[in-house]
């Protein structure tokens, strides 16, 4: 038996850049939507008995018209094919509220082979002799874990397999957090249960968990916290072999085959960082376009560190070439650290930095008569620099 296990698709997501596609769309958003229909045509190939997505199909509740009639393009070209597709909603794709319908409703009604299972609870899916437990992301953790609690190992004659699908974060082990408000939480024991498999999704790099546990990653990169990672799907193989002897026929535990497949998306790329201690402003500018034009950032989306940087330096950058330079990548995250002894100083004592020069000058601007500009100032300067004061000291300290 062979099936394909794919995750987090995000589609209708966007980010980092505003640029618009040839079609007219943001260019982000059609990477993400590129890289699943990439997948999708590699799944085609492939042929396998089922499909299955561990969540967050999408990448918010309501997506756009677009992205829907996108979804359910791809999604009918492998279902088409009589390949059976099981999706579970995700944190993103999930409403929060039991009142609000879900876009999954949409589609059921497009295949017999198409399985959607989102309504806050568990259900039991059988594709030929394979009993799919799938749990979907639930309302609150409370419904997950009575949810959770239903599972049952189905065996007998009809089933071969048990496989379990769930999203979310597997418990106690921090790294699988993608730092959101809406994560539950996967009991461990769920994960020590004799499946043949279990299909994670959430966790967007992919990786093995525990032995016949996967979560697949998602299918493009979402934030800059993915640098680095692969993208794809996993194919699973499972296999049984039957050993005949003259007093019975017996069938050994089943083997498991995983294959990652990788999936064409944008360069995402960090240039060796700079330390900017000992550099004067003309030099920082050099150094970060030496490495721009080195690593060929055309189209990429890039970061870069540039580290120690004293403030009189910062000041003074030509912040017109520095966008000029971050304008040949796709989308450049050029981070400045503060040389580390003026950080350190700058933790012992306030500083206003240039607010208080821009609040002088607001001032000196205010066309109103009989207006104590020295003491609104001296507040105000004061005010800036104290984190403590509230503006309801401020506004009663000052009189007209």
């Amino acid at each position: 038996m062979r099936f394909v296990h794919l995750s987090d698709s995000h589609l209708g997501a966007s980010g980092f850049s505003r640029r618009l596609s040839p079609s007219g769309y943001n260019q982000r958003e059609e990477d993400i939507c590129n890289s699943f229909e990439s997948a999708i045509d590699q799944i085609i190939q492939l042929k396998p008995d089922f499909v299955l997505h561990t969540g967050d199909l999408f990448h918010a509740v309501r997506p756009t018209n677009r992205i829907i009639n996108f979804a359910i393009r791809q999604i009918l070209r492998v279902v088409s094919l009589q390949i059976p597709m099981v999706i579970i909603s995700g944190n993103h794709d999930t409403p929060k509220q039991r009142t609000v319908g879900s876009v999954f409703s949409f589609f059921e009604v497009f295949s017999p082979y198409l399985h959607l299972v989102y309504r806050n609870q568990y259900e039991l899916i059988k594709l030929d002799k394979t009993a799919i437990h799938a749990i979907p992301h639930c309302l609150d953790q409370e419904d997950f874990a009575k949810e959770a609690a239903k599972v049952k190992l189905v065996g007998g004659q009809n089933v071969t397999f048990n496989i379990l699908m769930l999203h979310g974060v597997v418990a106690g082990i921090r790294e699988f957090s993608m730092g959101e408000l809406a994560e539950q939480e996967i009991p461990s024991s769920y994960l020590e249960m004799p499946f043949d498999y279990v299909a994670l999704g959430h966790y967007h790099r992919f990786c093995e968990v525990n032995p016949k546990v996967y979560y697949a990653g998602s299918t493009e990169r979402l934030s800059m916290a993915e640098l680095g990672q692969v993208k794809g799907f996993v194919e699973v193989e499972i296999e049984t072999s039957t050993v005949h002897s003259p007093q019975s026929t017996e069938t050994s535990s089943p083997t498991l085959k995983v294959k990652f497949h990788q999936v064409p998306t944008r360069d995402m790329i960090e240039l060796p960082s700079l330390d900017a201690r000992e550099l004067d402003q003309e030099q920082v500018l050099l150094e970060i376009e030496t490495r721009a034009e080195t690593e060929r950032i055309e189209e990429k989306i890039v970061r870069l560190k540039v580290r120690n940087v004293p403030e009189h330096i910062y000041n003074s950058l030509d912040f017109r070439k520095v966008a000029e330079l971050k304008s040949k990548a796709f989308h450049f995250d050029l981070r400045f650290e503060k040389k580390e002894e003026e950080a350190k100083d700058q933790s012992t004592k306030t500083s206003i930095g240039k607010l208080n020069v821009e609040f002088e000058q607001f001032l000196k601007q205010v066309p109103v008569e009989n207006l104590k500009k020295d003491r609104l100032l001296e507040l105000g300067l004061k005010y800036l620099s104290t984190e403590a004061v509230g503006r309801q000291n401020f506004n009663s300290d000052y009189e007209p």
